[in-house]
């Protein structure tokens, strides 16, 4: 085998590795962004010739640099874990987004500073009912309907093998994530 046969491989795990690592962080960032600004009210702004009376809230912005950048993350993870066989990372994104998003909406609207807000408990509804679907999917087939491309394993082993790298890396993003959005807001 040569060293460009190699390579390749190599170069593709590290972008699914440093993707999943991305995920952790900036769902995180969504999630505890969100939560600094529902904790104002649910709405602020900053400078401008408009100037709210409610100013954003540290790490308020965090969520301008986190949904771009989980996007990049998950669709160059996904590319680089269908070439490795591997699970992709669409639907888990998509399912933890709006599944952590509709628990903020949730837990404000029942118990937020402003007491039941009908308004949040509707989008927490929603948002749980978006992410649904890949849940239910990701259960159903036990993570390995995106273990995919040509001469993929079903094995139950090798497709659990990847979603505990993934469980370990995102936790570790998580953490980051949370450390940095505390650190730096």
């Amino acid at each position: 085998m040569s060293d460009t046969q190699t390579a390749v491989p190599v170069r593709r795990l590290t972008v699914l590795l440093i993707s999943v690592l991305l995920l952790g962080l900036t769902l995180t960032w969504s999630f505890l962004s969100m939560r600094t600004v529902m904790d104002v009210g649910g709405s602020c702004a900053d400078g401008g010739p408009y100037v709210s009376a409610q100013p954003c809230p540290g790490g308020a912005g965090f969520i301008g640099i986190a949904i771009p950048v989980m996007l990049l993350a998950t669709f160059a993870g996904t590319f680089a874990a269908i070439s490795l066989m591997a699970p992709n990372l669409l639907v888990p994104m998509w399912t933890i987004l709006f599944g952590s998003l509709g628990w903020n909406f949730l837990e404000y609207g029942f118990t937020g500073p402003d007491g039941n807000v009908p308004g949040w408990i509707v989008c927490g509804i929603v948002f749980e009912l978006m992410a649904l679907p890949g849940l239910i999917a990701i259960v159903a087939t036990g993570g390995s309907m995106w273990t995919s491309g040509k001469g993929a394993s079903s094995k139950p082993t090798e497709s659990l093998l990847w979603w505990g790298i993934y469980l370990a890396l995102g936790t570790v993003g998580m953490a980051l994530g949370a450390w940095s959005f505390y650190s730096w807001r």
